[in-house]
Protein backbone atom coordinates (compact mmCIF):
# COMPACT_ATOMS: atom_id res chain seq x y z
CA UNK A 1 0.00 0.00 0.00
CA UNK A 2 1.31 3.01 -0.42
CA UNK A 3 1.65 5.72 1.57
CA UNK A 4 -0.70 8.64 2.52
CA UNK A 5 -0.15 11.90 0.51
CA UNK A 6 1.18 14.23 3.61
CA UNK A 7 -1.58 16.91 1.58
CA UNK A 8 -4.56 14.62 3.11
CA UNK A 9 -3.40 14.66 6.48
CA UNK A 10 -2.96 18.55 6.22
CA UNK A 11 -6.67 19.23 5.28
CA UNK A 12 -8.22 16.94 8.36
CA UNK A 13 -5.66 18.87 10.71
CA UNK A 14 -6.89 22.17 9.44
CA UNK A 15 -10.29 20.69 9.78
CA UNK A 16 -10.08 19.23 13.04
CA UNK A 17 -8.18 22.44 14.13
CA UNK A 18 -11.50 24.28 13.26
CA UNK A 19 -13.49 22.72 15.50
CA UNK A 20 -17.07 22.26 15.55
CA UNK A 21 -17.97 26.06 15.89
CA UNK A 22 -16.24 26.59 12.65
CA UNK A 23 -17.99 23.82 10.97
CA UNK A 24 -21.39 24.72 11.49
CA UNK A 25 -21.71 28.65 11.68
CA UNK A 26 -20.92 31.00 9.12
CA UNK A 27 -17.57 32.84 9.10
CA UNK A 28 -16.01 34.69 5.97
CA UNK A 29 -12.56 34.91 7.35
CA UNK A 30 -12.19 30.77 7.83
CA UNK A 31 -14.39 30.33 4.34
CA UNK A 32 -11.47 32.55 3.34
CA UNK A 33 -8.63 30.60 5.02
CA UNK A 34 -9.98 27.37 4.22
CA UNK A 35 -10.58 28.40 0.41
CA UNK A 36 -6.77 30.20 0.34
CA UNK A 37 -5.38 26.99 1.70
CA UNK A 38 -7.37 24.37 -0.10
CA UNK A 39 -8.58 25.69 -3.35
CA UNK A 40 -6.39 24.08 -5.72
CA UNK A 41 -6.18 20.86 -4.03
CA UNK A 42 -10.05 20.97 -3.91
CA UNK A 43 -9.85 21.42 -7.57
CA UNK A 44 -7.26 18.55 -7.81
CA UNK A 45 -9.63 16.27 -6.14
CA UNK A 46 -12.80 17.27 -8.16
CA UNK A 47 -11.00 16.10 -10.90
CA UNK A 48 -10.09 12.68 -9.57
CA UNK A 49 -6.55 13.52 -8.68
CA UNK A 50 -6.68 12.22 -5.77
CA UNK A 51 -8.61 8.78 -6.02
CA UNK A 52 -5.59 6.85 -4.90
CA UNK A 53 -5.90 8.85 -1.22
CA UNK A 54 -9.12 6.42 -1.07
CA UNK A 55 -6.49 3.55 -0.44
CA UNK A 56 -6.33 5.03 3.40
CA UNK A 57 -9.31 5.91 5.86
CA UNK A 58 -7.37 8.79 6.35
CA UNK A 59 -7.32 9.84 2.44
CA UNK A 60 -11.05 8.74 2.74
CA UNK A 61 -11.98 11.41 5.26
CA UNK A 62 -9.58 13.91 3.24
CA UNK A 63 -10.94 13.60 0.41
CA UNK A 64 -14.99 13.58 2.08
CA UNK A 65 -13.94 17.41 3.52
CA UNK A 66 -12.66 18.89 0.19
CA UNK A 67 -15.51 17.45 -2.05
CA UNK A 68 -18.57 18.07 0.36
CA UNK A 69 -17.62 20.35 2.99
CA UNK A 70 -15.04 22.84 1.03
CA UNK A 71 -17.74 23.42 -1.56
CA UNK A 72 -20.33 24.22 1.48
CA UNK A 73 -18.04 26.65 3.19
CA UNK A 74 -15.83 27.98 0.18
CA UNK A 75 -18.48 28.96 -2.49
CA UNK A 76 -21.50 29.85 0.07
CA UNK A 77 -24.03 31.52 -1.86
CA UNK A 78 -23.03 31.04 -5.33
CA UNK A 79 -23.67 28.36 -7.84
CA UNK A 80 -20.48 26.55 -7.91
CA UNK A 81 -21.77 24.67 -4.90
Amino acid sequence: MAELDPRALSVIQFWSDAGEDAWFEKSDAFDADFRSRFLELHCAAARRECDNWNAHAEGSLALMILLDQFPRNCFRGTGHM
